[in-house]
C-alpha cells in the first residue's frame, strides 16, 4: 500500500488536472515515437488509427528544414487522429531566437470539458525529445 501512495502523492501535488496530465503524457508518447514504415491501404479506415500508423510516420524528415505548413499540418493530423479529448486543434510554430537544433511551437485547442489549454513545446531534433509546458489560457 505505501508503494502505490508514494505515486499517488506525487501525481495530486501538481496544480494541472488529470485530464490535462493524460493529455501531456499521450502527446509526448505520439511525437516522440515513430510510425512503423507500413503503407496502409487508404480504404482500411480503422487501421489508419491503430498502432500501424501511431507516432510521426517520417521521424528523420523533421532533421531537414520542414515548410512550416508541412510541419504543422502534419502535427495537427496526428493529433486529430490519436487524440480525440482535444477539438479544434491548432499548432503555431514559434521563432527560435538560440538557434538550436529545435522546434519550438504552441498545441491549443479546446478541451472535451469545456476547458482551454495551450502547450509551449520543444521538440528536440537531435534526439527527439519532446518539452512541454502548460499556459494557463
Amino acid at each position: 500500500m505505501v508503494f502505490i501512495k508514494t505515486f499517488l502523492n506525487e501525481l495530486h501535488t501538481t496544480d494541472e488536472s488529470s485530464l490535462v496530465t493524460s493529455i501531456k503524457y499521450n502527446l509526448k508518447q505520439l511525437l516522440e515515437s515513430e510510425a512503423p514504415l507500413i503503407l496502409l491501404d487508404p480504404s482500411l479506415v480503422e487501421s489508419q488509427h491503430s498502432i500501424f500508423a501511431f507516432g510521426v510516420e517520417d521521424i528523420q524528415s523533421l532533421n531537414y528544414q520542414l515548410g512550416k505548413t508541412i510541419f504543422t499540418s502534419r502535427i495537427k493530423a496526428l493529433i486529430r487522429s490519436f487524440e480525440h479529448r482535444i477539438e479544434n486543434v491548432d499548432i503555431h510554430i514559434l521563432a527560435n531566437e538560440d538557434k538550436s537544433n529545435t522546434i519550438r511551437f504552441t498545441i491549443s485547442g479546446d478541451l472535451v470539458d469545456g476547458q482551454e489549454f495551450q502547450l509551449n513545446s520543444q521538440l528536440n531534433i537531435s534526439d527527439f525529445s519532446l518539452s512541454m509546458e502548460n499556459e494557463v489560457v
